[in-house]
């Protein structure tokens, strides 16, 4: 079978060969697209190209080589579409047998007769895997240099080196070895090679009688890559190994502190630095000890002692958000005024602006609020934008002019792409306007495109979504007209990687991208336990899209995982009450499971609230017990007043977004409302759901 840690051959020599196996691929019993190799060997045998293939692929899956290079024997004469792959994974079959002349000779086939495949890299790799397996290691050495120096992933490239340094050391240039593995060490903390690598060095430093004695450069330099990569405990431990450090050292590792959670060391080190950073950084620090005065007062400073620095208007900001957090308007009114004058053109401005509105909005100063929200309804953010002209005709509203709220409401209404202040425009108007749905299958390719497009659905057809991913990613950096973008969008989502299909349309702006950025993934599992525990089915897409875009096996900081982003303890709760026996945490990569647990789960939690959305989205995000007392803390509020009080800017954004992707989908595939919704107005403010509803 294809290996898919190339250095495992490398590293437990040729025994890999024997397990490798057992390790074969089992698709789960949500994955359509995958074939299943453990029914197909038992399928009658076709006398089509195809089934050979498929045949010959899953004999060398499931660790009967000799059988699958048999069967696959001549396929790629028949069809030429996928023949590199052909030639792969039979080359695959003999490096298995030990048999690594003819593995050598395929992969190097591979490699000439289609430089262009999508599988050149994985055949390049297996080819330098064959050479150490076989003590080849100067060639093993050219491959591996090749590699690195190819554009490519961190996580590759420390690979390759790493297998490089094991190619000098096999041919006993052990300064070189050592070097290489130190590279390793010291160029990328965060690779899982790290330590191997410098365990490595020290091996090879004693018996060839190499030193291997990193610096004090060698650790910053660590640190420093460490804290890019936000492992902020690695990075306080490789700063400490530092004895002199600079300012910005020692800034860094103050910040990293803080992130570590060792707050008190943190501000040891942070209150002996004079500069913007350790000002910021002491105030987010305050802040997370609950010491907002004193927090607000050091983000203050900044703009006092270095109004130049970048950091100046965002402390503002941030001090004057803590003031309005803590019901002091005053204090809150005259930072963001400061930050307003001082710092006009800045991006805290804007948003400081916004949120001096609020205040004021807030406190029934309607003309100045209006003057306020007025002042940046056309910012190049469209975000903001939309937020300013969404409440200048809330404010409006508020002194009565209906007609001039009207109007803004419709024409926020129809805007494109959606936001969620178009999504509360179209609940003020009644109006959902419909976005085309124009199927992404009609666009039209160009001969290069279409080829690598057809390559791609074959590999689809034969069940091997993986492999044909490796095409679609090649397909996409070769793209350049919209078109070709729609088509590996497409792609994408047939090989269910919603999130990649969403991030190549959302900004495509044609209308065969519409259905591709907002997707009915899973459509075939949504819909029925949709229906089954009556929840509105788009709102479940939009809960996906914006949870976990679609992703299976995507884990949040908080320990949530796949598609509908259930925390672990939640999830136990509910497998017992739909009665899943023996539940695991793994199987919440199960969509099929996964799916029908987040449903039931987003049922239970409309119904706590009444079919009150906002609220349901409100506890799904942030908990239960949070949402009620947010209920009753905003009591009398309309619902997108109430979401703009709500204290978690996480929790805010996240019903923005759901909402945002609710409007689209609604746009996109029409539909009426979600059951749990009110009816749509036609007179702005005539009948605006207070809090709570029952």
């Amino acid at each position: 079978m294809y290996i898919r840690n190339p250095k495992s051959c490398i590293k437990y020599g040729a025994s890999v060969l024997a397990l490798t196996a057992l390790s074969f691929i089992v698709p789960g019993p949500d994955s359509s697209a995958q074939i299943n190799c453990q029914s197909e060997i038992y399928l009658p045998a076709k006398p089509d190209a195809k089934d050979r293939f498929k045949k010959g692929y899953c004999f060398i899956q499931m660790g009967q080589f000799q059988e699958g290079v048999t069967r696959l024997e001549g396929v790629e004469k028949e069809l030429p579409t996928v023949a590199d792959y052909v030639l792969y994974y039979q080359a695959a079959g003999y490096e298995n047998l030990g048999d690594y002349p003819k593995a050598a000779l395929l992969f190097n086939r591979v490699l000439t007769e289609y430089p262009g495949s999508g599988v050149r890299k994985k055949a390049f790799e297996r080819l330098g895997n064959i050479y150490i397996q076989s003590g080849d290691y100067a060639n093993a050495e050219r491959i591996f240099r090749a590699l690195y120096a190819e554009d490519a992933p961190r996580s590759s490239k420390s690979s390759y080196l790493y297998s490089l340094g094991e190619a000098l050391e096999k041919q006993g240039r052990y300064p070189e070895a050592v070097s290489t593995y130190k590279q390793v060490w010291v160029e990328y903390p965060e690779s899982k090679e790290s330590s191997s690598a410098q365990a490595a060095a020290r091996r090879v430093s004693t018996a060839g009688g190499v030193a291997f004695t990193p610096t004090q450069s060698d650790y910053l330099q660590r640190a420093d890559t460490l804290f890019k990569y936000s492992r902020w405990s690695s990075a306080v431990q490789n700063y400490e190994m530092v004895a002199s450090k600079s300012t910005q050292a020692m800034t860094n590792m103050g910040i990293a502190m803080v992130n570590a959670g060792r707050l008190n060391e943190a501000e040891a080190v942070l209150s002996t630095i004079n500069t913007p950073e350790s000002l910021f950084w002491r105030g987010k620090l305050k802040s997370k000890q609950g010491l907002d005065s004193e927090a607000a007062s050091l983000y203050s400073q900044i703009s006092t002692r270095f109004p130049s620095s970048e950091l100046a208007p965002e402390g503002l900001y941030n001090a004057a958000r803590l003031y309005q957090i803590n019901d002091q308007d005053q204090s809150a009114i005259k930072t963001y005024d400061v930050l307003i004058r001082t710092y006009p053109k800045n991006k805290y401005a804007e948003d400081g602006a916004w949120n001096l509105g609020w205040i004021y909005y807030r406190k029934g100063m309607y003309p100045e609020a209006l003057a306020t929200f007025s002042a940046f309804t056309d910012s190049s953010s469209s975000f903001n934008a939309s937020n300013a002209r969404y409440w200048k005709a809330r404010t409006l509203e508020k002194q009565g002019r209906r007609d001039e709220a009207l109007a803004e409401y419709t024409a926020l209404a129809a805007l494109t792409p959606p936001t969620y202040h178009s999504y509360l425009a179209q609940q003020k108007t009644g109006v959902t306007p419909a976005f085309a749905n124009v199927s992404p299958e009609t666009t039209t390719l160009g001969p290069e495109a279409a080829a690598r497009k057809q390559k791609a659905e074959l590999l689809i057809e034969l069940g091997l979504p993986d492999d044909a991913r490796l095409e679609i990613e090649k397909m996409e950096s070769a793209a350049k007209a919209q078109e070709e973008f729609v088509a590996v969008s497409l792609l994408y989502a047939k090989v269910d990687d919603y999130n990649s299909s969403i991030k190549v349309a959302q900004d495509l702006g044609l209308p065969q991208a519409n259905s591709l950025s907002f997707p009915r993934g899973y459509k075939d599992i949504v819909g029925p336990y949709a229906r089954k525990y009556g929840v509105d089915e788009l709102l479940v897409y939009s809960v996906i899209r914006e949870e976990s875009r679609f992703q299976k096996d995507v884990v949040s900081p908080a320990d949530a995982v796949g598609l509908m982003q259930l925390i672990p303890p939640t999830a136990r709760t509910v497998a017992r009450q739909i009665g899943l026996s023996g539940f695991t945490v793994e199987m919440l990569t199960i969509p099929r499971i996964n799916i029908e647990m987040g449903i039931f789960y987003l049922k239970q939690v409309l119904d706590k609230f009444g079919g009150d959305v906002e609220l349901a989205l409100a506890s799904y995000n942030a908990g239960p017990n949070r949402a009620a007392t947010w209920k009753t803390q905003y009591y009398g509020l309309d619902k997108d007043e109430f979401i703009e009080e709500i204290p978690f800017r996480e929790t805010r954004n996240y019903i923005r977004r759901i909402l945002r992707s609710y409007g689209a989908y609604k746009a996109i595939y029409g539909g009426s409302a979600s059951a749990a919704e009110p009816p749509a107005k036609t007179t702005p403010g005539a009948s605006d759901a207070k809090y709570p509803v029952n």
